[in-house]
């Protein structure tokens, strides 16, 4: 049971400090993670007597330690208190959630399998090893909800993952519901043969599992969707493309009924009156901020002012709040930071001596942190490499469920569209990655209803619980194997020739490394599937859907291979200027080595022109700030060439803008 606490003056939203559990979702890069700080701090400052709160994040690429400015970790630690209360962090360990679902469920579910199917002890085996990767993200759900029905914490307060994979989070309960479904399809053959031998069914610890995962799944949906105890808080900022994300991802939390309170819109430009650069970006952010305000009006709505310097430790996160839920004072000023700026000359400027070269790469992945311009990099250098070389074709595709290729494009691209920005050489791809998948199955389920029509030629015996069986094992398939197969279009647009260069936008960085390192688990998953197929050739033609298998392996074989071919591939990894992207670039550049993807190159956006920097004192404690990432950047990749990106007065979106964008790149 909550306590209550005392009321924060004028809260955007009156009550949100009341509920036990906060999420705090949007799009990469916006200030979830420091939204979810200042709110795990300010649960704590306002706590009475012994309370407990829990800061708790299920990014794959953790922030919460880079934000607080202490370590977090994998275990569940106490980073702050105030008087009697306490604040405890925890950043979720995929691998470690992996191995306790398979030491705990392992055995039944193979078991399961075995009394199930036709399959031999050694396929099952290999089957549930491909088919539990991606657990960890159900057993985090399932984690949360069994500290809240324990009591431990007053307030739970969770840090998300972007946008596009959190909405597959929220969507587990379902996936998981449809995983446990199959189960108990495999298993209701046991059962019945049971009772026709014995005239009863005695449960078992089979029977136990199934039960405990059904409990667990209406645990969660209760978690999520109880607007007594649970608020979701949607934080943005007023760029074109992250806007455009935002009403579409309030538009699917309104639709699946998830209680949704509030609206943070960060880094809004102080627009002051003395700088020409700062009343132009305040005016490129109006009337996005007042389309928000239009689209989102059942929100309480509030704007944090953009910060001099970066939002880490305690005290800024503090001076955040008073922003996000109470009364603020003045918006900050370089004088009143604690790193702020003086009068004094700024240290000399990071200065750029070369343009970005467009080399004739095959297949060019851009990727990183969540909201640093991916999007708007991989749409650029799409359009500057089919200008550049008009006899040659080049198209540029997401992988990412959230798409922002069209918002960046300025023109809607879907699955597939010619001719972008007008060049007949440019077209563009939005991979619909779940909606292949469905449509693999509806095929892979049509050939099982013809097998078993094949093989009980009239016989109504148990078989057909062995057909319903095989028709749900698909069901069973490594998650992130739909995004696999979107990533294998790869291979075969190089196949065909079509194209001589590809531009990949991508996930954010802790969901890109999964899909990274998922084509070695999505070859054995098909050639498990593609196997249980050809035991079945005598009866039944494959057909079709076995061809389709074999050239799916050979795709996803010679992708891996692609990946890792530096005369074909190249990764450019898009940063900015702050610490916390710093460190997360680090993390992903030593993860890509140790997959072996070439990386030759680092792509720092939103840095302050150098001339606004002179002449104002909110540009120049920005700019020296930036500079002084910029450095480590160059010492810490001195293996990679460094380019910056100009920040842009207006949004850059359509041709012009990203031409502009181009031009500017320098290192």
């Amino acid at each position: 049971m909550t306590r209550k606490s005392r009321p924060a003056a004028r809260l955007n939203s009156p009550d949100i400090f009341h509920k036990q559990i906060l999420f705090f979702v949007g799009k990469g890069g916006v200030g979830k993670t420091t939204a979810a700080c200042s709110a795990a701090l300010t649960l704590l400052d306002r706590a009475e007597r012994d309370e407990r709160i829990y800061l708790f994040s299920t990014d794959p690429a953790h922030s919460l330690a880079d934000s607080l400015g202490k370590p977090v970790g994998r275990r569940v630690r106490q980073v702050a208190s105030h008087r009697a209360a306490r604040l405890y962090a925890c950043e979720m360990d995929s691998a470690a959630a992996f191995e306790d679902f398979k030491r705990r469920y392992g055995g039944v579910l193979s078991e399961i399998l075995e009394r199930g199917t036709f399959l031999a002890t050694r396929e099952i085996d290999q089957f549930l090893d491909l088919a539990l990767p991606g657990m960890d993200e159900v057993m985090a759900l399932f984690q949360l909800s069994e500290i809240v029905d324990a009591g431990d914490y007053t307030h739970i307060v969770v840090d998300t993952a972007p946008a596009g994979h959190t909405i597959r989070l929220l969507e587990l309960p379902e996936v998981f519901a449809s995983w446990l479904d199959a189960l108990d399809s495999l298993e209701e053959k046991h059962r019945f043969m049971v009772i026709q031998l014995t005239g009863r069914h005695q449960p078992d610890r089979v029977a136990q599992v199934l039960t405990e995962f059904s409990r667990k799944i209406e645990a969660v949906k209760g978690m999520i969707g109880d607007r007594s105890r649970t608020a979701f808080v949607m934080v943005t900022n007023p760029e074109h493309v992250v806007r455009e994300e935002t009403v579409r991802y309030f538009q699917f939390l309104q639709r699946r009924q998830i209680p949704v309170t509030s609206l943070i819109i960060n880094r809004v430009e102080p627009g002051t009156k003395t700088c020409d650069y700062c009343r132009a970006r305040a005016a490129a952010q109006a009337p996005i901020l007042k389309d928000l305000a239009r689209k989102l009006s059942k929100l309480a709505v509030s704007r944090v002012p953009l910060f001099p310097g970066e939002i880490r430790g305690f005290d800024l996160l503090r001076r955040f709040r008073r922003f996000a839920w109470g009364a603020p004072d003045r918006p900050p000023t370089p004088a009143r930071m604690k790193r702020g700026a003086s009068r004094v000359a700024p240290r000399r400027s990071v200065r750029a001596t070369s343009r970005f070269d467009l080399e004739p790469r095959q297949i060019l992945i851009v990727g990183g942190k969540g909201g640093v311009g991916k999007t708007t990099a991989a749409s650029a250098l799409a359009l500057a490499t089919a200008e550049r070389f008009p006899q040659s074709a080049v198209v540029v595709l997401s992988t990412d469920p959230a798409h922002s290729l069209s918002d960046a494009l300025g023109e809607h691209i879907g699955e597939f569209k010619k001719g972008l920005a007008g060049l007949p050489n440019l077209d563009g791809m939005e991979i619909d990655s779940a909606g292949r998948f469905s449509a693999f199955r509806h095929r892979y389920e049509s050939w099982v209803d013809e097998l078993f029509a094949s093989l009980t030629a009239g016989s109504r015996w148990t078989i057909e619980f062995d057909r319903e069986a095989t028709r749900k094992l698909l069901t069973m398939a490594p998650p992130g194997i739909d995004e696999m197969l979107g990533l294998a279009t790869i291979a075969r647009l190089l196949d065909d020739q079509t194209y001589r260069s590809i531009v990949v936008d991508t996930a954010p960085s802790g969901h890109l490394l999964r899909l990274l390192e998922l084509p070695e688990v999505a070859l054995s998953w098909v050639r498990t599937l593609l196997k249980l197929m050809l035991e079945y050739k005598q009866v039944l033609h494959c057909g079709d859907l076995a061809k389709e298998l074999v050239s799916l392996s050979k795709s996803i074989k010679h992708t891996l291979s692609l990946l890792r071919d530096s005369s074909t591939t190249e990764f450019l990894g898009v940063a900015i200027p702050e610490k916390m992207s710093l460190e997360e670039t680090d993390r992903l550049y030593k993860q890509l080595l140790r997959l072996r993807i070439p990386v030759h190159r680092l792509l720092v956006n939103s840095v302050i022109p150098t001339e606004p920097g002179r002449r104002c004192d909110f540009c120049t404690a920005r700019r020296r700030q930036q500079d002084e990432i910029i450095r480590s950047y160059h010492d810490r990749f001195r293996g990679l060439k460094v380019f910056i990106a100009p920040q842009q007065l207006s949004p850059i979106r359509g041709p012009a803008r990203l031409r502009l964008y181009f031009s500017a790149l320098t290192c």
